[in-house]
């Protein structure tokens, strides 16, 4: 192979005005920043550039030959989205080179506008496979900032078949969870990680434990199990240049000058040494242990090379520089509860009509869940092989036949990361789908939905986009989405104002085991056999449901699928059946129940009650009926789990002061 890359952007961020002059001078040829909205670093109010220091910076800037990136990079409400024109409009008008995005609702309102200015797409997007790269170049994206649980050698392959410039993480903070996938921080303060807000549940203490008796397991370490080291990939120049890395990032916009500079010089020398004289190439020894002296945390390279083992942890917290909370217990409902609805709605009745759909993981279970009054049944992609679930080619028709049968219809799920292999399985399913009349798939990436226009199919959008404005909407209908889910984020209220304005119907989750993160790792692998799911892993998910106990006993059990992805799910379940009738009284059309974690019977069980209670309700939404006693005695008996309204009595997009969340979470019994 030829090494051809004769230029690599070494890119810095900056989250003061003293840091961004001391990184340009330092050698960076491009810094990103963020004005004092619209980006993922919103903790501390002294960060971040007004709208006159942007200018100032771009100005700066471009005499000296450096480019400037502008974070727009957070999950955006419909309430926001007019100031996020202006926002943009601002951005374009002081030549920034470029804005990073996340949410699809900005990427709809650049194009819609016509606006004069480069995207690229933020590794909130989670972008893992070349069919979610084309997608995005599809949709004028010019730069893909990759996820952070793919190899270089993926990177490469994204950048070399779509043809599209790639950026990659290689030092500073890293997430455990999928980027744009933990959903637990906004849950359960209210204070969303895809608000740039995250109040960081990856860095609090835990023991790993039996699910269900939440005792602990053997001689299993305890302690920062979920909290990463930090990334560097110094010493691997060669390989990201071999890559086709198009540009070097380095995280850390909430650092200071001291910090940042001397690391941006090291990585600067670094690059040109090896691009001047690639054959002669070795890294100075003295200099990485500079870098090393001065690491906030420990190093890692993740998941660069190969897929990760427990070294990519510290489990001690020794090096942790900042908790911003130490385990919190979940809202649960209580019989008091029930006599006040806390959601309010302006009483004009339901315009459409409403359809109950349930998610389970067997073909046992789909019989159950249309006997008990399901429209919709959807067939979970996310299975685990140890309780026997899956579906075969034979199970996947015989789903379709009873519901059609029923005058009832299927759905198949697709898996909420798609690699290379998932893809190729998908379009397996799609092309059984098709054959046998499946009536929609379950879409949740850009990758997926690609596949799905391959064929005719009806396509659902899931809650893994993040859906929190119509713009969004605007944006997967123009790609062949006919249904959308809301973010399992939402409010009540941006549920009620999503589904009142959007173009085409809108699905949102009103009952189950919901995800709060979603893990490329493995912790029973890592924590039990000392290796990781892919190397001579010994399955020992297959004798115990392992659990994660927070410092407030708080248990969080561990779903491992057939990929050995782990999705650590809430302690509470979702359950909004005491208020059904606020949401009966929007314009959401479908009401899903997330039973794929259910025993067959609890999937029964809780079927039962919202399709007795959904009928009843929908003779006269508009009238409050408290849920009687006993109905809500005999689901609480039954669940396994405590039952809240998760995010649905938060507001992430109005969210409270973070000093007052981490007061809050301190006092929590």
């Amino acid at each position: 192979m030829k090494l051809s890359q004769t230029k690599v952007e070494l890119l810095a961020p900056a989250g003061k005005w003293d840091v961004f002059m001391a990184v340009i001078g330092a050698g960076a040829d491009a810094v990103y920043i963020a004005g004092k909205q619209f980006n993922m670093r919103m903790h501390r109010s002294d960060f971040n550039f007004t709208d006159e220091q942007l200018a100032l910076a771009v100005a700066y800037a471009h005499e000296r030959n450096v480019k400037v990136y502008v974070t727009v990079n957070n999950l955006i409400s419909d309430a926001e989205m007019d100031g996020l024109y202006d926002y943009l409009k601002y951005l374009q008008d002081i030549k920034v080179d470029a804005i990073i995005v996340h949410d699809l609702g900005a990427i709809n309102l650049v194009n819609e506008k016509k606006l004069d200015i480069p995207m690229h797409a933020s590794t909130m997007m989670n972008v893992h496979s070349v069919e979610m790269a084309t997608e995005l170049k599809n949709l004028g994206v010019s730069r893909i900032i990759t996820s952070r649980d793919i190899t270089l050698f993926q990177v490469k392959e994204i950048g070399e078949k779509v043809g599209i410039e790639t950026e990659y993480f290689v030092h500073g903070d890293m997430c455990v969870s999928q980027s744009g996938q933990c959903h637990s921080s906004g849950v359960i303060f209210g204070k969303s990680a895809n608000r740039g807000e995250c109040m960081k549940p990856c860095r609090w203490k835990y023991s790993i434990v039996e699910s269900k008796s939440g005792e602990e397991i053997g001689d299993l370490p305890d302690g920062y199990l979920l909290a990463m080291k930090d990334m560097c990939m110094f010493q691997h120049i060669p390989e990201m240049i071999q890559a086709g890395v198009s540009s070097f990032k380095i995280e850390g916009r909430m650092r200071h000058e001291g910090f940042l500079k001397p690391i941006v010089t090291l990585y600067r020398k670094a690059i040109d040494d090896y691009l001047s004289s690639p054959f002669t190439y070795w890294h100075k020894i003295e200099d990485f242990e500079k870098m090393y002296k001065d690491r906030v945390r420990d190093f890692t390279t993740s998941m660069a090379f190969s897929y990760a083992t427990s070294n990519v942890f510290d489990y001690s917290g020794s090096k942790e520089p900042l908790f911003l909370s130490r385990g919190a217990r979940e809202k649960n409902l209580t019989l008091n509860d029930l006599d006040q609805n806390p959601f309010e709605t302006d009483n004009r009745g339901p315009e459409n009509e409403k359809s109950l759909a349930v998610k389970v993981s067997n073909i046992n279970a789909v019989t159950k869940a249309l006997t008990a009054g399901a429209d919709y049944v959807y067939l979970a992609a996310e299975v685990s092989p140890v309780r026997g679930e899956g579906w075969t080619k034979e199970g996947l028709r015989d789903a379709v036949k009873m519901a059609h049968d029923m005058g009832r219809k299927i759905v198949y799920g697709t898996p909420r990361i798609c690699t290379l292999r998932e893809l190729s399985e998908i379009e397996w399913l799609f092309d059984v789908g098709e054959k046998v009349g499946v009536d929609g798939v379950l879409v949740h990436n850009l990758g997926a939905l690609h596949c799905a226009n391959q064929f005719s199919l009806n396509i659902i959008s899931d809650f893994s986009f993040n859906i929190l404005n119509k713009d969004s909407i605007k944006m997967l209908e123009k790609s062949g989405v006919k249904r959308v889910t809301s973010s399992i984020e939402s409010s009540f209220n941006d549920l009620y104002e999503l589904a009142k304005h959007s173009a085409i119907p809108v699905e949102c989750i009103v009952h189950g085991s919901l995800p709060g993160m979603l893990l490329e790792h493995c912790l029973p692998a890592m924590l039990v056999t000392k290796t990781n799911a892919k190397s001579s892993c010994r399955l020992p998910c297959r004798y115990i449901n392992y659990a994660l106990k927070d410092e407030k006993g708080e248990i969080r059990t561990i779903e491992v699928d057939q990929y050995c992805r782990n999705h650590i799910m809430f302690a509470s379940d979702l359950c909004v059946l005491p208020y059904l009738n606020s949401f009966l009284m929007t314009d959401v059309e479908v009401f899903r129940i997330e039973a794929q974690y259910y025993e067959d019977d609890l999937m029964e069980t809780v079927v039962n009650h919202y399709r007795r209670r959904m009928d009843l309700l929908m003779e006269n939404p508009s009238v409050f009926l408290p849920l009687p006693e006993s109905e809500w005695n005999n689901l609480l008996e039954k669940s396994s789990k405590g039952l809240s309204l998760c995010a649905y009595s938060q507001d992430v997009t109005r969210s409270r002061s973070t000093l007052e969340v981490m007061k809050t979470a301190t006092q929590a019994n």
